[in-house]
């Protein structure tokens, strides 16, 4: 089978919308094994000049070190078989001068298992594919991720702490949903911090009440009121602190509420600790997820949590 002839497969199951970006459509038919593969992992078929490979393997923004947005791993038509199908995330590279007149990606859900995206590049040539890509690749991360954070709210939504979710209630009148193994918790004035405590890689998520933020600066300030009080180091002289130059932000819609997301980095004052942070600011309340795991890599990690902040009501 050659390589145009197997993302035909798949293409030929899409719906293309104006301009060339991507429209999902459910190809499940029946019932489909389940997929495999780990967290922000990509399996990208017959990509020969590594383009797509290296536009998903770019660094992730707002970590402490260099980590890329997915782990890729490649393989050519020829060695796709029926095992490889069963990865979650599938980005076929469809080189074809005689079926395409311009660079387009087209995408489908649960083809050979579930959950699963399979996405098409399809270009007329190699150049052309280097020309656009660039257009379509932060179309296809977003894609991407939205996927696995989907996938990280359904297995959230299986090991919850209720009793966490109880308290978070009542002491602050929020909804969210809360990992299982945050078992540690601390309270203050309009203040929550919930940790797993763990040795090897420290989540935490910090629910706090608050005036609204207009943007970064506003953020950091309140940011740094709160930590300043509520997350201390061994001593009152040691207490958490916002990276204020690292932080990017932008706006979207979550749960039928405008939400602000704030990435960043933060620090301890008067300490050598410090990490990466997301945060979602809704209103008057802020939900952020942040962690602590020197010398591990935090990418996963962050992201894993991050997906509680997704269901902040």
């Amino acid at each position: 089978m050659t390589r145009g002839n197997t993302a035909m497969i798949v293409v030929a199951l899409c719906v293309v919308a104006a301009g060339g970006i991507l429209v999902s459509c459910d190809n499940s038919r029946g019932r489909l094994p389940k997929s495999g593969g780990a967290p922000y992992e990509v399996l990208v078929v017959g990509d020969k000049d590594n383009l797509v490979k290296k536009a998903l393997s770019a660094d992730m923004d707002c970590l402490p070190q260099r980590e890329p947005e997915f782990d890729v791993s490649t393989v050519s038509a020829e060695e796709w078989g029926a095992t490889l199908k069963l990865a979650r995330n599938i980005v076929i590279v469809d080189i074809n001068p005689k079926s395409y007149d311009k660079t387009k990606i087209k995408l489908a859900h649960n083809v050979y298992a579930q959950p699963q995206i399979v996405a098409c590049v399809q270009s007329p040539s190699v150049d052309s594919l280097r020309r656009h890509l660039p257009a379509y690749a932060s179309t296809l991360i977003k894609t991407l991720e939205k996927a696995e954070t989907k996938a990280t709210i359904a297995r959230l939504s299986k090991h919850r702490n209720a009793q966490a979710e109880k308290k978070l209630k009542e002491w602050l009148g929020v909804d969210m949903w809360i990992p299982q193994d945050m078992v540690s918790s601390k309270r203050g004035k309009n203040f929550v911090w919930l940790s797993n405590n763990s040795p090897t890689g420290m989540q935490n998520i910090m629910i706090y009440k608050h005036d609204t933020p207009r943007g970064i600066k506003d953020f950091v300030a309140i940011r740094d009121s709160v930590a300043h009080v509520n997350i201390k180091g061994e001593t009152d002289n040691m207490f958490m602190a916002t990276v204020a130059a690292t932080v990017a932000a932008y706006r979207t819609k979550q749960n039928g509420h405008d939400v602000i997301v704030f990435r960043g980095l933060w620090e301890m004052k008067g300490d050598d600790m410090g990490g990466p942070f997301v945060s979602h600011s809704v209103g008057n309340v802020t939900a952020e997820a942040f962690v602590f795991a020197p010398g591990k890599k935090k990418r996963n990690l962050l992201r894993q949590i991050e997906a509680a902040l997704y269901t902040l009501k």
